[in-house]
């Protein structure tokens, strides 16, 4: 297949991969394109061929309560919305649970909307929650032009067979002077050059494409947008033990790799690491990077 971005059919081979997180057979490689730097898995799978690699066990479907920590990463969340935009009509693409969007919606100011292709979670959405959640796609839904104030991507661009169509469609559906927030990992950073093919932010084959900041900032001002802000986002230092524990399985060290994926969930973990993980995400050193851009004309 070609770049999404570019159309550019030139690609360098950079990992064959495989799904380390749920332990499910196959090979998947990865590849980057020559022209643009887009990251992409070729050939990709079917909509039908990944539906397996999402079950109801999938962890962020499983979120229908949050620990303190995670509710600490939903509220950095809506307070970095609400700094840009104070309320309005919010859409939330690949919503999962909801909990986002309940969150947003018990301040009062944002009627909220969610599109969540899986069943399972969407299903939790709207019975726990009653959120309107739209079992579809993005693409699928065809939701109203410039009918939205804020659309919000977390860790959902990469899953997509077509960014580069999304992110046309979500300039559509936005209001003139609308945001859009976009967290992504970013396949440039020190954990991904260091742990490569086992780094747990490749996550083949859900991850689908991946963006170099240089990459998406500019294919976000091709279709439109000004790019207000591009930051490191991400909270903790699970995805390093993850990412560390894949590589000592590899090497056949597996007791010691247990204690890795142990840390990568403890609570207890990420509290004591908070201050290194704090000074990584202000000095520009993390996994993660939240794009946030608007549609012109411009406030």
């Amino acid at each position: 297949m070609n770049c999404n971005f570019c159309g550019s059919s030139s690609a360098n081979l950079l990992y064959v991969l495989r799904d380390l997180q749920l332990g499910l057979p196959g090979e998947f490689t990865l590849v980057k394109c020559e022209n643009c730097g887009l990251l992409f898995l070729n050939p990709q799978p079917t909509w039908e061929e990944l539906q397996p690699y999402y079950p109801e066990w999938y962890d962020p479907f499983l979120r229908k309560y949050l620990s303190l920590i995670q509710r600490y990463g939903i509220l950095r969340q809506c307070r970095v919305v609400s700094k840009y935009q104070q309320g309005g009509r919010l859409l939330d693409v690949g919503c999962s649970t909801g909990i986002f969007l309940n969150e947003m919606r018990r301040s009062g100011r944002w009627e909220v909307y969610g599109v969540e292709p899986a069943a399972f979670p969407a299903r939790i959405a709207r019975e726990r929650f009653g959120l309107r959640v739209f079992q579809q796609t993005l693409l699928e839904a065809k939701l109203p032009e410039n009918y939205f104030d804020v659309v919000t991507w977390w860790d959902v661009l990469e899953h997509t067979p077509d960014p580069k169509e999304c992110l046309q469609e979500t300039y559509r559906i936005l209001k003139p002077g609308g945001w859009v927030f976009i967290k992504t990992p970013d396949p440039n950073s020190w954990g991904a050059k260091l742990f490569g093919p086992w780094w747990r932010d490749f996550d083949a084959p859900r991850h689908l494409h991946l963006f170099p900041v240089p990459t998406l900032t500019n294919q976000l001002g091709l279709l439109g947008f000004r790019v207000r802000s591009v930051k490191n986002f991400a909270g903790n230092l699970s995805t390093a033990f993850r990412s560390l524990g894949y590589w000592l399985d590899s090497q056949g060290l597996k007791v010691i790799g247990s204690f890795a994926h142990i840390l990568a969930r403890s609570v207890l973990c990420r509290v004591v690491t908070f201050p290194i993980a704090f000074l990584l995400r202000h000095t520009g050193h993390t996994f993660s990077v939240l794009y946030i851009a608007q549609k012109g004309p411009y406030g």
